[in-house]
């Protein structure tokens, strides 16, 4: 009995260890990530407009660069920075929330400038939303 106890003991304190290994590993940095799909604002909105679920199986979770003109800035509560494509759709776009770092090259950008952004997809939510965004160009 004792033998048991002392082996889902060690089970207990090597599965911890590993939780909490896994919880506070590094992401990787959107920049060494290579883009699985390139292709404009307008027709990565089209495909989730058209097919969400066909969208999703292709997109979701995956890094994409997406290029489109700037339909709107934005600065969230606690300092977030986003930015809005154009999709070709007037109520909604593509949201890109700007990984941090990305001050400096944020600030280069007006409305209505051509842009390219490496993010990834996490699906639609009215907008097509892009996080750990990089500004690529």
């Amino acid at each position: 009995m004792k033998k048991v106890l002392l082996f889902l003991a060690i089970i207990a304190v090597v599965g911890g260890g590993y939780a909490y290994y896994l919880y506070n590993k590094p992401v990787a940095d959107t920049e060494d990530i290579k883009a699985a799909y390139e292709l404009s604002a307008h027709d990565l909105f089209s495909q989730f407009e058209s097919n969400e679920n066909e969208a999703n199986t292709k997109y979701l979770g995956k890094m994409l660069e997406v290029s489109g003109t700037i339909r709107d800035f934005s600065i969230g509560d606690s300092g977030e920075l986003s930015l809005m494509l154009n999709s070709g759709n007037e109520m909604f776009g593509i949201n890109c929330g700007l990984s941090k770092g990305q001050d400096s090259r944020y600030k280069n950008y007006q409305v209505g400038d051509s842009i390219k952004i490496k993010g990834e997809c996490s699906g639609i939510s009215m907008d097509v939303v892009l996080t750990r965004c990089i500004i690529v160009n």
